[in-house]
């Protein structure tokens, strides 16, 4: 809620108070009767918006008064405090348990910089937006000034590799897409499926009690299952765990719109419900471009800003819950050293947190296809392309340089996900960087010539008790177009869509066919000649 909005949901008596605080008159000439309360509230929006106004309102305020403002400034992300936790936190920073906080805060709502609002059964004390963005930059420069790391020569554990998150998920939603994962009775993937599915997104086995959340999968794991389950793309069915054809048509979004959903879906889970994480995700991706931030101070500064019952595994959530899975989704860069950990925002991280454009990705466009069936394909391949390669051949080897390879198994499991020879060789053919091995193209071609000379067919058997009563029903031009064919001397096979029309067809023609388990149909049939 900006200041203006704020303003005009307060009493006019509250109004006329802050007003009179700033020196600002009551009343204007020219404003139409019975609308000064409304101008009036304009012009206390306009007064305090200006910076060196905000600062001069903050003059006379002790020291617990600019710290309550600083920390409802500050905390969740500028979202707003509990009243309740902010006045537990501002007993425990002033160190005067039995002292009534809402005195405390008065002299801050007295000035119109803090207001209320009520969220269900709670009250949130909140500063409103636009005169948030004034203050947080006041605070937020001291912040950053102790937080801050200079001259440091910044080495990111972890190579570069923007199209990680994007490249895992595609590999896990197209393991589903091709192997059969089943579930234990207690719902979760067995063991083996797990390690396939942790070698493809590159997660080193860790034992499950270090993970903070109470799942039943490493945290990498759990993040993109979890994500997958909540978009649709995977559903339990009879026991296995499926691909949804929701997943086909997101597969066909904007790369954009994977790493957004996959950030709003971490942001929502893991920093949502927890105050302390959004206070630092807020005041990390606010922080200066190019600024590099010491996690250990910020940790520090949290002192005065956690809002929760108790600061206990606050290091440990920070890092597993946020940085971790931040520094994974590309939006932070992390440095290791032995004075600890230290952050720098990605202009991705920027983006996804909406204070900065989207950056454009450069991602690979082509692969290269080896004589010996080998498929060379880069890890920052565009997401599609690995989804379109990970079909119809198998992966070998998970490096910077990944390695496929084309098989005869491998190109009959791309036909039975409706892949042909020939779109298998032109997609290769339009996305090699070098021109397809005569050999390969060859081999692909003729591994296809025995795709579907032997096929499956859902039909049901009519038993006659002669060979010519099998003949006569072959010959009747009611009876005739129900059936596929005979089968032996006596046996007819049936066009299983056909078989409520057939029985009706032999009834009209004189037959009486016996009817194993269709109650329904005896009793239509025994209507029709009755």
């Amino acid at each position: 809620m900006k200041l203006y909005d704020a303003l005009c949901s307060t009493s006019l008596e509250r109004v006329r108070g802050i007003a009179a605080f700033y020196g600002i008159p009551p009343t204007k000439p020219g404003v139409p009767e019975g609308k000064p309360g409304a101008d009036l509230c304009g012009r206390i929006a306009a007064h305090l918006l200006v910076p060196a106004n905000a600062l001069v309102a903050m003059n006379g305020l002790n020291q617990e008064e600019m710290l309550a403002l600083r920390l409802i400034t500050i905390a969740a992300g500028g979202q707003g405090v509990v009243v309740e936790q902010c006045h537990q936190k501002l007993n425990q920073l002033s160190r005067k348990w039995r002292r009534n906080g809402a005195k405390v805060i008065e002299a801050l709502i007295s000035r119109g910089l803090v207001f209320t609002r009520r969220e269900g059964y709670r009250h949130i004390y909140y500063v409103a937006s636009d005169l948030r963005e004034v203050l947080a930059d006041f605070f937020l420069k001291d912040l950053y000034k102790s937080a801050a790391v200079d001259n440091m020569r910044f080495s990111p554990r972890r190579r570069c590799d923007f199209a990680m998150p994007l490249r895992h998920i595609c590999l896990f939603l197209s393991y589903l897409r091709k192997s059969e994962v089943r579930l234990t009775q207690s719902g979760n993937i067995f063991k083996k499926a797990q390690t396939d599915i942790q070698s493809l997104i590159e997660e080193e086995a860790a034992p499950l009690d270090e993970t903070l959340f109470p799942v039943r999968y490493p945290p990498r794991l759990a993040l993109l299952l979890y994500f997958a389950k909540s978009k649709g793309m995977v559903e339990e069915r009879s026991g296995t765990l499926c691909l949804n054809q929701k997943a086909l048509s997101w597969i066909e979004t904007p790369y954009e719109s994977w790493r957004r959903d996959l950030y709003e879906y971490w942001r929502q889970t893991y920093i949502q419900q927890d105050t302390d994480l959004q206070t630092l995700l807020w005041v990390i991706m606010r922080s200066p471009e190019d600024s590099i931030l010491s996690l250990e101070a910020l940790l520090n500064e949290m002192n005065t800003l956690s809002t929760s019952h108790s600061s206990h595994g606050l290091n440990l959530r920070v890092e597993r819950n946020l940085v971790d899975i931040l520094e994974y989704l590309g939006g932070l860069e992390v440095a290791s050293s032995i004075n600890g950990l230290f952050l720098r925002p990605t202009a991705t991280g920027r983006a996804l947190f909406g204070s900065a454009p989207y950056p454009e990705e450069p991602f690979d466009r082509y692969v290269y296809v080896q004589p010996n069936f080998e498929v060379f394909v880069p890890s920052t391949i565009a997401p599609r392309t690995l989804w379109t390669i990970d079909g119809f051949a198998e992966l070998l080897k998970q490096d910077q340089m990944m390695v496929f390879k084309l098989t005869r198994n491998s190109v009959y499991r791309g036909l039975l996900l409706s892949h042909t020879p020939e779109t298998i060789s032109k997609f290769l053919e339009e996305n090699s960087k070098t021109p397809i091995p005569q050999n390969v193209a060859y081999s692909i071609a003729h591994w296809g010539t025995s795709y579907g000379r032997i096929e499956f067919e859902e039909a049901i058997l009519l038993k006659c008790d002669t060979e010519e009563l099998a003949d006569e029903l072959l010959l009747s031009p009611k009876i005739r177009p129900h059936l596929k064919g005979k089968v032996g001397p006596c046996c007819l096979v049936v066009n299983r869509a056909a078989y409520d029309q057939l029985i009706s067809a032999l009834a009209d023609e004189g037959y009486m066919p016996k009817l194993n388990g269709n109650p329904r149909l005896s009793h239509e049939i025994a209507g029709q000649t009755g």
